[in-house]
């Protein structure tokens, strides 16, 4: 009985790249003992994922502020300066 998960659709995606970034995206391949195809395909699902994340914080950020909940500027920037597990600061009422 074979385990192997079925392999992904792909479809061709041509673009151009600046030379240099090209023989570095080759090297690190070669490091990884991997093709510079899967290496850039890495690279751009990363990339895509954290957008797509990003997009929906912010999403939800502007739903809060549409219901009324909003944080002051001097708190969230007190919370980006302290320590990485400040406890997020406490929503105030918007008037």
């Amino acid at each position: 009985m074979s385990t192997k998960a079925p392999a992904a659709k792909t479809s061709t995606f041509t673009t151009r790249i600046d030379s240099d970034l090209k023989a570095r995206l080759e090297q690190i391949a070669q490091f990884e003992d991997r093709s510079a195809s899967y290496i850039a395909n890495q690279a751009i699902a990363s990339l895509i994922e954290e957008r797509e994340a990003t997009y929906g914080l912010i999403d939800t950020a502007l739903a809060l502020v549409d219901q009324g909940e909003v944080l002051s500027e001097t708190a969230v920037d007190d919370w980006l300066a302290a320590p990485t597990d400040a406890q997020f600061p406490k929503v105030i009422p918007r008037t």
